[in-house]
């Protein structure tokens, strides 16, 4: 699966159970769980249940890319268990056993034979004692795979083939014996005091005894001094204290031995690699009358053995009934301690699959007595009490688990599925199958045929197949090479056979193109060469047979063009050398074979070092930039819609291909690109669901796994939208805000006075061009109505862009606002005009790259071509329907069926959860979370449930147990990704104006947006869609409240005795998704589940992460965060002269005049980083570097990912519980640390470990903005809003809304991050956001002065290049914060007028330029003299001159300043307190000539009424002064009074 985000699997597994040839089987301590790993790498977990002694497969581990060798068990935490595995390929992991997830990865060089798990004194976790290929004994952590120390030997050091750990009594530390392969025993002692990292620990005894490759070493439980030592020729018996023999035990014929342990303290059982096990009874002696057993402390067991010594055998331990084993099956002994004795099991797996399990019972002396006297010698038989098998599970379901093609009807026994594949562009499923027919089916039809209940059941063409036929025997592999390359025609369809066959299909036809038969052995594999080849290859295709050939195939000229026949091993790997037209074949030997392409000649045969440099030199080529497989330089242009419809094509996904058509055309039409350049498309090549075929061994059927990607398909959903609306339609469902920022842009720019008239004439000449444009469809259309072909499309198209080009200049070159939205509903009109020909001709964009490519030759070629719409409503509908909690709320159940289009499940769904390093675990379809006894009673109408038989009665009841409780008992892990899943999807639906999964509902509301587009009048009709709409978004909202907020109270109340909580790690890492929908999802639930936890639970929270937080005084994360697959990251910010300062904290971050400079001590910084990407917490390291540095690499990234999982989840808390004394936030040192944390990661400055643009510095951008009253006592204010406008500079150019769903370039989305924060700080904190930015402005301006004796540039400082955004905010302030601004109404004018052009102040007044600031009685402009005057709360008045670029404060009232108003000629300023109720005039006076400074002076003074009390506390309400006359003010009352004044 290649998606890199959010992914929910789900397993369709068929009617037959996959393989499991077990090599290693592990019974945990708490009997209820067994593991077994088998030699194709998977492995299962069954869960066990000791009274009823019942085994229920319940997950598959899907990881190991090699034979699973050992299992060991590692430990509890957080109340689970885990298990380590090793395969002979030295990957080693970490398994939660709840879920199957993996938590841990290592692959190193050392491979492990064996795997012991002990919990040493006075540490709190077990440890891994590993032995293997390579000559010591490591010991690792089982948790972190970190090795914590060695053993190593001194004295003959050899690998160590077995080993044993035991405490001897009456002593503090840990004895560990080993025996080498060459039969030297030796002794280490371990006390974890004594442990120093990286120093070995020596052996303290060493001795050479007769064992070569011992396979088991054993002390015995009740007497630590017997020893009983394994190989395949014979088991021994030996004293601990010297490593005497005291009796051996040879082989019998056909036999070897491979394990054995102690039943008692004279008693053993060994086991045999043909599936028996013996119990021995080990020999006694009779000393003066009294039986001693078999104790080593006997002197007299160490006399010489004499004849009737030897150990009784008694017990065979077998199976029912004679088998065969292939392999070597795998045991293991328990004793489990119970308080009637021990219960002895002994557990087998072997290569069918099967898991015995034996009890055996004690057998007394008087027994055993019986048994060696009985003749003719009988020993006892212990057969299995337990056998087991997937197989068994799987025929013990009925009806039995559901598979692709089940609904093809009189296929009693149908044949297996051999090779699958999915295409994406059809939607269809293509599935060879074993008697060599290939059938075509629908995917999504046939996924809700089977999965769903809904009306699809009644209609008897749904999901109907197609059936190609042409191979005799199976099918082995299938090509899509259009799915690889557009090059190819679309309709072609390869298939390979084990009748040596390739066929070419029509897909859409069914027919039989070709038949190509060049190899003599069956068709293994198919490939396509990459772009760069000639011309000729291009047309080809690669197939490998099973003969050691490599044929190349040319499609196009339907002839063989290479056959590399040559080769004396089985292919390993085919690549290529297309500048050399050199084909490279990889055997199976090391040997390289070239071939050139075009000749067909054998170049050269390479092997050993050189074959390999070949190979790696063509990895390097391949990945290179500009090779065409896509390099470094493969993502520039983004923005291009070539470069889009190329990748769309590429990756087959037509909504990438529509999308980029979308954008050309707009181009074209002259839009604007605000908004196209800002969109990250990495998501729109990938479909929301990919289907993957699945087999454990190449003889199974393939089981088939749904890949639901949940940001892909949000992308899709909202890239339909947001296509049906206008600019003005966006405007008003608050998705972008250009308007907003134009406004704002254009006020902090100089105005130009010829601005108006070009744009007047300019929109002009776009209504003309549109009216032509119109004109010649119309008349087009009279001549031909039905045809539109692809080229005749482009003409009409390329006109438009040429005619379009210096349109798009032009509207760049806009000075004035008020005319944007006009030309772009204009270019909307024109653009609607070519879609609506566009879809009335039925053109398709993929029908343009069969013709441009030359192949397909005029044939319709879409017969079947799937809307990409209803397919991604349809992928939709069945994933909100499968997670969805049903029979928690009856109501909402109802609204989701009847309302949201719903559909209930047939069937408990197999859901699967990606984990580290893209390992899966796949639920099994025997498993039920919920036990049948634990089950409630089935909701079902009697009549109904007496008409279905019982099995389905039953199925019915499984179903709606788990759907609604069963699903989330699960474990915290798949709890956590479906809810994020299915509250990100339904607040997806809900934001696109309550869409609904119904498709005539969903085609009803989609035909309203457009006519809504051209109609803009109010009907009935409307009123009654409206109202639809709000039922609808009443459903989405409910079900997102239940699984948000209510989900714990309902799943208990539902009679589930554990909800399994999300976990909070996960969502803190998903806080700054790139997709903003998931992100909001993530947010939601976090801060519900941190509410839910109550003080304690989060007190225990912080517990847990706050040992992670740096401290303020280290460190902090400089390591490039990857975190939810951000992609390359953005340049960092320019750093401009006025940054750099030479302070060598990290944490002091110069502020020079109004520019933040960020500086560090480069030599301190560690690299850490939060990464759980790509496929759900994986990490990337060289696989080339040797095992020790791969760990420490690894180690370091997983610290990281703690460090910033620790940051972002204390931010939280502190945001939003860290008022409260209680949380220990506080003015403490948590909330301290914390705040630095947040404000380093704000503050630092761009380079390559810390990138400019990272999730992580996304996230504390945002939790600053959050919790700023929290952090503020220990942040730099100043510091903080300078880095944030620096971040959020470009917010007219860049950020749409927070409601903006699409995901967007990492530069785009830290500029709406910060753009928010700042909104939040603001609205916090106005009088600090105000202060500190008046502070600011004010040394800026000085700045300003002595900018060119400073040699600086103003113009880069972020003051001046973050204008637009301060206004916005302040504009922001202005309309909610009236209080705050009343204030401190002085510093809020000096940041305005800072902001705002002085030359849009010369023909206009302030209340046309910034009306919002003129709402204020205290603010008064004066257009004529070119002044404002501004009341302070002190009683100044601040004059500012515009003309000289200067302020004068002038004492004017002992109390604040309630009103202020020039007169209309300018000449008198009237000014009233309300504190002391006096009004006064003031006349200013200019120099002799105008020369000198101007003086102002209070002229008159007269008393007012006294206002009352309820008015001076309302700011509404304050009183006014309005000019009547040059010399008359009154003094207007709100309750509309008037006093008049003379000055």
């Amino acid at each position: 699966m290649g998606s890199l985000n959010l992914v929910v699997p789900l397993v369709m597994w068929g009617r037959e159970a996959p393989t499991h040839d077990i090599s290693c089987v592990l019974f945990t301590h708490d009997c209820h769980t067994v593991v077994t790993g088998s030699r194709d790498g998977q492995m299962c977990v069954w869960d066990f249940d000791p009274p009823t002694l019942k085994l229920t497969p319940r997950c598959l581990l899907v990881g190991h890319t090699a034979s699973v060798v050992c299992l060991a068990q590692g430990g509890n935490a957080r109340g689970t268990s885990f298990v380590v595995s090793s395969s002979e390929n030295g990957e080693m992991c970490t398994w939660d056993l709840r879920d199957g997830r993996c938590v841990e990865v290592l692959r190193s060089a050392n491979v492990h034979s064996s795997m012991t798990t002990y919990q040493m004194l006075n540490v709190k976790d077990v440890r891994l004692f590993c032995v293997g290929n390579y000559p010591e004994i490591l010991v690792y952590d089982p948790h972190t795979l970190d090795v914590l120390f060695s053993l190593a030997a001194r004295i003959q050091p050899d690998w160590i083939s077995a080993l044993h750990i035991l405490r001897p009594p009456r002593r503090n530390d840990e004895v560990v014996l080993g025996v080498t392969t060459g039969g030297w025993v030796k002794v280490w002692t371990v006390s974890e005091r004594e442990v120093r990292p990286r120093e070995p620990i020596y052996e303290h005894e060493s001795k050479m005894i007769h064992s070569l490759n011992a396979l088991c070493l054993v002390c015995c439980t009740y007497n630590q001094r017997t020893v009983l030592i394994v190989s395949q020729d014979d088991w021994q018996i030996y004293d601990a204290g010297d490593f005497s023999q005291l009796c051996r035990v040879g082989a019998t014929a056909g036999d070897r031995w491979m394990g054995g342990d102690f039943l008692s303290a004279d008693r053993v059982i060994v086991w045999t690699d043909m599936g028996r096990a013996y119990i021995y009874k080990l020999p006694t002696k009779l000393l003066r009358g009294k039986a001693v057993s078999c104790i080593v402390e006997s002197r007299a067991f160490h006399n010489k053995q004499v004849e009737g010594d030897n150990p009784l055998m008694y017990g065979v331990v077998q199976p029912q009934n004679e088998e065969h084993l292939v392999n070597a099956p795998s045991w293991q002994f328990m004793m489990i301690p119970l308080e009637s004795g021990a219960e002895k099991l002994l557990l087998r797996g072997d290569c069918e699959g099967q898991v015995m399990l034996w009890r055996l019972a004690d057998v007394s002396e008087q027994q055993l007595q019986q048994i060696s006297q009985a003749h003719p010698f009988q020993p006892l038989i212990f057969s299995p009490t337990l056998n087991h098998s997937m197989m068994k599970a799987w025929v013990a379901m009925i009806p039995p688990p559901i598979g692709v093609l089940d609904q093809l009807e009189g296929e009693k026994n149908p044949p297996r599925i051999t090779a699958s594949l999915f295409l994406p562009l059809q939607g269809r499923l293509a599935c060879g199958r074993e008697d060599g027919s290939i059938i075509l089916v629908p995917a999504t039809e046939t996924i809700m045929l089977h999965l769903l209940h809904g009306k699809h059941h009644q209609y008897h063409n749904w999901a109907q197949p197609m059936v190609l036929r042409g191979h005799q025997g199976r099918v082995n592999c299938l090509l899509y090479p259009h799915g690889e390359s557009p090059r190819y025609d679309m309709a072609h369809l390869v298939s390979g056979g084990i009748d040596f066959s390739i066929i070419v299909w029509d897909m859409y036809t069914g027919n039989l193109i070709h038949r190509f038969v060049v190899q003599a052995g069956q068709i293994l594999q198919l490939l396509v060469p990459p772009p760069t080849c000639t011309p000729r290859i291009q047309n080809c295709i690669c197939s490998v047979s099973e003969d050691h050939s490599v044929a190349l195939l040319s499609i196009k000229e339907r002839k063989l063009v290479l056959l590399a026949s040559k080769h004396l091993y089985p292919v390993l790997n085919v690549k290529w050398r297309p500048e050399h037209d050199f084909l490279m074949v990889a055997t199976h030997d090391g040997s390289v074979y070239v071939w050139q392409m075009e000749t067909g000649h054998l170049d050269r045969v390479l092997q050993g070092v050189t074959a390999e440099e070949v190979l790696g030199a063509c990895d390097e080529h391949s990945t290179a930039p500009g090779s065409g497989s896509g390099g470094a330089g493969s993502d520039t242009g983004l923005a291009n819609p070539a470069v889009h419809l190329f990748r769309g094509l590429r990756h087959r996904n037509l909504a990438a291909i529509r999308h980029a058509a979308q954008r050309g055309i707009q181009q074209v039409l002259g839009e604007q690109n605000n908004y196209q350049d800002i969109h990250d498309s990495s998501k729109m090549r990938t479909c929301p669901l990919m289907i993957q075929g699945l087999r454990t061994n190449k003889q199974d059927a393939n089981s088939h796994v749904l890949f639901f990607d949940i940001e892909a398909l949000i992308v899709q959903l909202l890239s339909d939208e947001y296509t049906l609306m206008s600019p003005g339609t966006l405007e008003a469902n608050e998705l972008i805000m250009s308007s907003q920022y134009q406004r704002m842009n254009v006020l902090t720019h100089p105005a130009s006075p010829e601005a108006a008239k070009k744009i007047a004439e300019f929109f002009g000449k776009v209504k003309d061009k549109a009216g032509e444009m119109e004109k010649k469809m119309k008349e087009k259309d009279k001549h031909d109505e039905a045809q539109l072909s692809p080229s005749k499309f482009h003409n009409i198209l390329g006109r438009a862009k040429d005619k379009a080009t210096n349109m798009e200049k032009k509207i760049r070159e806009r000075d004035q606002q008020g005319l944007l939205s006009r030309v772009k509903e204009s270019a909307e009109s024109v653009q609607n005009l070519i879609q609506n020909k566009v879809e009335q001709s039925g053109f398709r964009p993929t029908t343009l790259s069969s013709a441009k490519d030359g192949s397909g030759s005029g044939r319709v070629q879409i017969p079947r071509h799937l809307d990409v719409t209803a397919q991604t409503l349809q992928i939709g509908q069945m994933l909100m329907s499968l997670l969805h909690s049903w029979g928690l709320d009856g109501s909402l159940d109802q609204t989701c069926e009847n309302i949201l289009g719903l559909l209930k499940p047939r069937v408990p769904v197999s859901y699967g959860l990606i984990s580290k390093s893209g390992y899966m675990s796949l639920f099994m379809p025997t498993w039920h979370p919920v036990r049948e006894a634990e089950m409630p009673q089935i909701n079902l109408p009697p009549d109904l449930a007496a008409e279905l038989p019982p099995e389905m009665v039953k199925l019915e009841h499984r179903t709606q147990v788990f759907t609604g409780r069963g699903h989330w008992e699960v474990s915290p892990a798949l709890t956590t990704h479906h809810l994020l899943a299915l509250v990100s999807v339904a607040n997806t639906l809900q934001d696109m104006n309550a869409a609904t999964l119904i498709p005539e509902q969903e085609r009803r509301r989609k035909n309203h947006i457009q006519s809504s587009r051209a109609n803009q009048s109010v009907t009935n009709h409307e009123d009654e869609f409206s109202r639809q709409q709000s039922v609808i978004k009443q459903g989405w909202s409910t079900l997102t409240a239940l699984h948000t907020v209510l989900l714990p109270d309902c799943v208990v109340a539902a009679g589930a005795p554990t909800y399994q909580p999300p976990m909070v790690e996960i969502l803190a890492r998903r806080w700054q998704d790139r997709c903003q929908e998931v992100r909001e999802a993530a947010q939601a639930l976090l801060k519900t589940e941190l509410s839910r936890m109550g003080p304690e639970g989060r007190q225990k929270l912080i517990e847990i992460w706050s040992p992670h937080l740096p401290t303020h005084t280290e460190p902090l994360p400089t390591g490039p965060t990857n975190y939810n697959n951000q992609e390359t990251p953005h340049p960092p910010r320019p750093e401009h002269p006025a940054t750099k300062t030479t302070s060598g904290t990290p944490s002091v971050n110069a502020t020079v005049n109004g520019t933040s400079g960020n500086s560090s001590s480069g030599g301190t910084t560690s690299e850490r980083t939060m990464e759980p990407h790509p496929h759900l917490d994986e990490d990337h390291y060289d696989e080339e570097m040797d095992g020790e540095t791969c760990r420490e690499v690894v180690a370091q990234s997983e610290g990281r990912r703690k460090q910033a999982t620790a940051i972002i989840l204390l931010g939280v808390i502190g945001a939003y519980h860290g008022q409260d004394s209680a949380e220990g936030f506080g003015l403490g040192n948590l909330a301290m640390q914390t705040s630095k944390a947040l404000a380093y990661l704000v503050l630092a400055p761009a380079g390559p470990k810390l990138p400019a643009h990272t999730p992580l510095r996304r996230a504390a951008i945002d939790l600053i903005g959050r919790g700023f009253p929290v952090w503020e006592p220990y942040l730099d204010v100043a510091k903080v809003l300078l880095a944030l406008l620096d971040f959020c500079a470009d917010t007219d150019r860049l950020a749409p809304s927070m409601k903006y769903g699409l995901p967007l370039i990492p530069e785009a989305d830290s500029c709406r991050t910060a753009s928010n924060a700042l909104t939040l700080i603001a609205e916090a904190r106005p009088p600090a956001f105000i202060t500190t930015m008046a502070r600011e402005v004010a040394r800026f301006n000085a700045l300003q002065q002595n900018a060119q004796s400073l040699q600086l540039n103003i113009h880069n400082t972020v003051l001046h290049r973050a204008k637009t955004e301060i206004l916005r905010v302040m504009e922001y302030l202005i309309v909610h914060k009236r209080c705050h601004i009343m204030d401190l109404m002085v510093e809020v004018m000096d940041i305005v007028l800072h902001c705002v052009d002085p030359g849009h102040l010369k023909s206009r007044g302030l209340n046309e330029v910034f009306p919002s600031i003129c709402g204020f009685p205290q603010v008064s402009h004066c257009p004529h003299t070119r002044r404002i005057a501004t009341g302070a709360k002190n009683g100044s008045i601040a004059m500012y001159e515009l003309r000289a670029y200067k302020c004068q404060m002038i004492p004017a009232h002992a109390t604040a300043v309630t009103a202020l108003s020039f007169s209309p000629d300018g000449k008198y300023l009237a000014s009233c307190s309300m504190g002391e109720n006096k009004l006064s005039f003031w006349q200013t006076s200019s120099g002799m000539f105008g020369l000198g400074a101007s003086q102002t002076k209070c002229t008159k003074t007269y008393s007012t009424v006294p206002v009352p009390d309820i008015v001076r506390m309302n700011p509404h309400r304050l009183p006014k002064l309005v000019w009547i006359s040059n010399k008359t003010v009154v003094h207007m009352m709100a309750d509309g009074t008037e006093h008049r004044f003379n000055a």
